[in-house]
């Protein structure tokens, strides 16, 4: 099947004949935690399916957006990454995904809810004017995923991956940041509750509030 082109002289045009297929945009966001397996990939999208995946993986490849790496030992597993043009897209999607916090209400029993989708959201809600007092290295933990976060005056990054001395290390699970994301919850109400627990600097959890814009109280 030929595909489909919108046919316009203009760049918004061009840019989403390439990345306005179905589940290409949610496939460079999943991206943007780090490098993923075929299958790490395959289950952040449930109900894409092998062969769409691959025709995506195949086109991203092509227009040089993402790139196959191998993984140095011990792990030695093949990965795809994003390329330094990928990496333009990062303010794009995290732009979309700040636009889109403000439809996303609670979660309906249909919808897919993931540790690394909760991660990706932080960054979404980050407010660099407030983030001053919560400058430093953090490690996230949610399940049985580890996140590091990476915060300076104006800037945030999110990874996925264990941290060496963080200011402070932060373990929670899915059912909980839901809540406080959605202020269901608030963070000290989740300390109360123990389902959210901090080791370390304690003074970065009003800082990260603030920051997120999250209700401490």
């Amino acid at each position: 099947m030929a595909k489909r082109s919108y046919n316009q002289y203009c760049g918004l045009a061009v840019a989403l004949d390439l990345l306005g297929e179905r589940w290409s945009l949610l496939l460079l966001r999943n991206l943007l935690l780090g490098p993923q397996r075929f299958k790490d990939l395959l289950d952040g999208l449930p109900g894409i399916g092998t062969a769409l995946l691959t025709e995506r993986l195949k086109q991203l490849e092509a227009a040089g957006v993402i790139t196959r790496a191998t993984l140095p030992p011990p792990a030695g597993s093949a990965v795809y990454r994003l390329t330094a043009d990928g990496e333009e897209l990062r303010p794009v999607l995290v732009g979309l995904s700040r636009w889109g916090l403000t439809r996303l209400g609670e979660p309906t029993e249909q919808q897919f809810v993931a540790p690394d989708l909760l991660a990706l959201g932080l960054q979404a809600r980050f407010e660099p004017a407030a983030a001053e007092a919560a400058v430093g290295v953090y490690e996230l933990r949610i399940d049985e995923r580890s996140y590091r976060i990476d915060i300076t005056g104006n800037s945030i990054g999110i990874h996925a991956g264990a941290v060496d001395a963080p200011r402070a290390s932060i373990v929670t699970d899915t059912p909980t940041l839901v809540a406080v994301n959605s202020g269901a919850l608030s963070l000290a109400g989740a300390l109360g509750a123990g389902t959210l627990s901090v080791d370390g600097d304690l003074e970065a959890v009003p800082a990260l509030a603030q920051a997120f814009g999250l209700s401490l109280t």
